[in-house]
């Protein structure tokens, strides 16, 4: 986010604009800094090899999740809700449920 010509802007559009045709409130993901982020963190890890995973609890959009899965990462669900917008994004799981009901 930054100002250009004192209007607040994120990656170059007009937050003023994005109110006006979507209401508010409503949220707005920087892909270019969803990017480096991921970029950088699977770089600084890359000798370890791991299974990054984003935590669904965080965020349940879908289309963000597809993103996320674009960029190489896996998702961590603990319950049937997650675990379902997880299979919607269709994106690689890694089931973690601490509740024994909600196992086998």
């Amino acid at each position: 986010m930054k100002y250009i010509n004192k209007n607040l802007t994120i990656e170059k559009v007009n937050v003023q604009k994005i109110a006006k045709k979507f209401g508010t409130p409503t949220y707005c993901y920087s892909h270019k800094q969803l990017t480096e982020n991921i970029k950088n963190f699977k770089k600084n890890f890359s000798s370890f090899s791991p299974l990054i995973c984003f935590a669904v609890k965080s965020n349940t959009n879908v289309s963000l999740i597809r993103e996320i899965r674009k960029l190489g990462l896996g998702a961590d669900v603990v319950s049937m809700g997650e675990l379902m917008i997880a299979l919607k994004a269709g994106i690689c799981l890694l089931y973690t449920s601490p509740s024994p009901r909600d196992r086998g």
